[in-house]
């Protein structure tokens, strides 16, 4: 049961949620967040109305809810979605996700689930992402499990056999989980599966079987597309300082920065697709060391206690099948095309896009600052939008594997 899981890192119970809304209510941040939600009533409605919730589904319904409708209302033109019909209510799924904003990836997710009748799923997260308290109650009031991202390798290694443990018990209880395919958000447009997280998945399994073992985790692949990039500046202006060769370091205060400007940056037209889940069809090619070369992309270090739950390399082949289903499950908006086509000095994909849309993004493109660094922050800027079109091309013809 969730309940087992130790009480600092997983999701709040029912019983957890009324001391949970107290200190909610109690921060000193929280008439602020109340605003968002709902613009117009005063600090003490909000208080008031905080504290009437008793279940983590009310909290989420009243107010995770009501977060995302002021997030498609205020920063988007049209909020989408494809939703698998193969996915089946009372089972529990694997949801792994591309991930391009902190919150909104997962949260959106939220939205999906509920407008097809389904339940909400677990959704895991990075502890440094918990700021502070109110950020931390609010998170585990919404079904959010804490991933501790420090330690020594005893310790890293612990913490991942803790969550791989949490993830298949949700699938066996019948609820689901959100992760994302990799740790942090992808800054440059290229989605790519990481290999030490697919095998964290595995360590709670048969090791014997690594077919049954991934096709009992039910997964499914999602892809989110944005048309305008949340943080597309603040990436851009990160994988500037890295051109060096040095290591990024992270500021003070950069990834609650990181949080408000995805939440409150414009995003234009926004698209979730849920794919279908991965099957033991889907899975058993995989057994067998074909000369793709499409696995090699893959450059994730190989701990080795990991090592014995990866017969001959099952899971990079995995990794290649979850690119290849994420990429062609994301929606290219006018802005992929139109940055492709300035990258590389053509009009190949004009059809795609009007001279008015080409205008816009151009607009946008102009606001990088800095004239000693624009034609390098220009192209970086660039790819970012770019390499979604690269990567729907290049992963097609390995989709259907």
């Amino acid at each position: 049961m969730i309940e087992d899981f130790p009480e600092d890192l997983r999701p709040y119970t029912d019983r957890e949620i009324p001391g949970a809304m107290q200190r909610i209510a109690a921060h000193k941040y929280f008439p602020q967040v109340a605003s968002v939600i709902f613009p117009g009533i005063s600090p003490e409605e909000a208080v008031r109305k905080i504290l009437t919730v008793k279940t983590v589904i009310q909290f989420q319904m009243e107010w995770m809810y009501a977060f995302n409708q002021q997030v498609i209302q205020n920063t988007m033109e049209k909020f989408t979605y494809h939703f698998s019909p193969r996915i089946k209510k009372g089972t529990g799924y694997t949801f792994v996700s591309n991930h391009r904003d902190i919150i909104l990836d997962s949260s959106l997710l939220q939205m999906v689930l509920v407008f097809n009748h389904m339940p909400t799923s677990m959704i895991t997260y990075g502890d440094n992402l918990l700021v502070n308290r109110l950020a931390e109650d609010i998170a585990r009031s919404n079904k959010m499990f804490k991933v501790v991202r420090r330690g020594n390798k005893r310790e890293l290694f612990k913490n991942s056999h803790i969550l791989s443990e949490f993830i298949r018990t949700c699938v066996r209880e019948g609820d689901s989980c959100w992760i994302a395919q990799r740790n942090g958000r992808t800054k440059d447009g290229l989605d790519k599966t990481s290999q030490a997280l697919v095998k964290m998945m595995a360590m709670s399994g048969s090791r014997k079987d690594p077919v049954e073992n991934y096709a009992s985790l039910h997964i499914v692949p999602v892809s989110i597309s944005y048309e305008y990039e949340p943080c597309d500046f603040l990436k851009a202006g990160e994988l500037l300082a890295g051109l060096d060769g040095l290591p990024y370091t992270k500021e003070e205060g950069e990834d609650l920065n990181s949080m408000l400007t995805g939440v409150t940056q414009w995003k234009g037209n926004v698209h979730i697709h849920v794919g279908d889940p991965l099957t033991q069809d889907d899975l058993e090619p995989l057994r067998h060391n074909d000369p793709d070369p499409a696995p090699l992309r893959h450059h994730d270090p190989d701990p080795a206690p990991l090592r014995h739950h990866d017969p001959a390399g099952f899971s990079a082949r995995l990794c290649t099948l979850l690119d290849s289903r994420i990429n062609t499950g994301y929606k290219c908006f006018p802005s992929n095309y139109i940055a492709h086509d300035l990258l590389h000095g053509t009009s190949a994909n004009s059809e795609r896009y009007s001279p008015q849309d080409k205008d816009a993004f151009i607009r946008r493109l102009d606001k990088l600052a800095g004239s000693h660094v624009q034609e390098k922050a220009r192209e970086i800027y660039l790819r970012i939008y770019a390499n979604p079109v690269q990567n729907l091309r290049d992963s097609a013809p390995f989709a259907g594997r």
